[in-house]
């Protein structure tokens, strides 16, 4: 019975964690969205460019919804499902198998089954490098040698952004970024909100996090997947490892486990600037768990390799954007933690056995951080 309750509180994080959504370096109009994720999935390709997934998270009316992110040139856009973020999150999620429980752990609280709730045109200097529909937006992608003339078109044109923005849309436009705002149609509502997919020229994976930083909320989970040919790593963000045996079981958390709270501490060392890799597989083992999205089977059956790594971020820390490159040579990580030869007392903290402390490890700083 012990066990049935920690794997049923294992499962609910597994589905809290798949409920969650997120919209990645946006702003939709009037109020920014109130992240508590974000999730992305990058897809690098042979041909020079890079599909980015952006799941959209929107509450409010369809008139007022509007979409703005930054990209490196103008992008094919797309649609995608959001039961691809759901399943490839459940798939490679953490799962942990506990050693037996002994008679001195308490017996746990049953957790509360509550969801998580989660052709081109010129005016005024601003060029319109394309202009479409996807699915049920319509959508602009604009740039400008004047960042103040763009922030005047996206407002004029129903892309509102705030003042808190405006400082953000300047530091993008003077980094050569070109903007792709979306909206939606007006025969569309909010229930037709589907997730994008963007793809341009690029080879690098980036998460534009400072623009994210405007709606985002303390400690907000980034969960990135990357398909590619080998292992993805931050370049500029720090890169440390949870250890197992620092893993101890928690009644009031779910899942569990003292998991998050192990993350929480390592990345709070690198002042947030810092990704765990949960997942690091070639995807013939991905293909063994028969994903059943049609999307998820494609990113499967198309690249060599996934990657998924997990940050815990404030706003105040988002000040720089998170990048990835590729490394042949890393061990591959499993999602699977076998904890069964671990102590009993220990892991299930009955004799008053301390949490372990968490240590800031300069091996996995990356040259140049700072």
């Amino acid at each position: 019975m012990r066990f049935g309750i920690v794997l049923l509180g294992s499962m609910f994080l597994l589905v809290a964690i798949a409920t969650v959504s997120a919209c990645g370096g946006l702003f939709c109009q009037n109020i920014p969205v109130d992240q508590q994720a974000e999730r992305i999935i990058f897809a690098v390709n042979d041909d020079g460019t890079m599909s980015a997934y952006v799941q959209i998270n929107y509450t409010g009316s369809a008139p007022d919804f509007s979409w703005v992110v930054p990209v490196p040139n103008t992008p094919d856009v797309d649609v995608a499902e959001i039961a691809l973020f759901d399943e490839l999150s459940s798939l490679t999620a953490p799962i942990f198998m506990p050693p037996t429980m002994p008679a001195c752990a308490p017996l746990p609280p049953v957790p509360s089954m509550a969801m998580s709730e989660g052709s081109t045109d010129s005016v005024d200097s601003v060029t319109v490098l394309a202009s479409g529909t996807a699915g049920p937006y319509a959508y602009d992608v604009v740039t400008s040698p004047d960042p103040r003339a763009m922030i005047d078109w996206l407002n004029q044109n129903n892309y509102r952004v705030t003042p808190d923005m405006e400082p953000l849309i300047t530091v993008y436009n003077d980094e050569g970024m070109v903007f792709l705002a979306m909206k939606l149609q007006p025969d569309q509502g909010v229930q037709d909100i589907q997730p994008i997919v963007m793809t341009y020229q690029s080879t690098q994976p980036m998460i534009p996090l400072r623009l994210t930083a405007v709606a985002a909320n303390p400690n907000m989970s980034v969960l990135t997947w990357i398909f590619a040919d080998a292992q993805a790593v931050p370049t500029n963000w720090a890169h440390p490892v949870v250890e197992d045996e620092d893993i101890r079981g928690d009644f009031f958390s779910f899942g569990g486990t003292n998991y998050l709270q192990l993350v929480d501490a390592t990345v709070d060392l690198y002042e947030g600037r810092a990704f765990i890799t949960e997942y690091a597989m070639h995807t013939s083992d991905l293909r063994e768990l028969r994903p059943q999205d049609k999307g998820l089977q494609l990113l499967a059956e198309k690249y060599n390799f996934v990657t998924r790594v997990m940050g815990r971020i404030s706003p105040e820390e988002m000040t720089v954007d998170p990048m990835f490159t590729f490394d042949t040579e890393r061990d591959t990580v499993s999602n699977i933690h076998d904890l069964t030869q671990m102590d009993g007392e220990i892991f299930w903290q009955c004799e008053g056995a301390p949490l372990p402390e968490v240590e800031y490890d300069e091996a996995v700083v990356p040259e140049g951080f700072e």
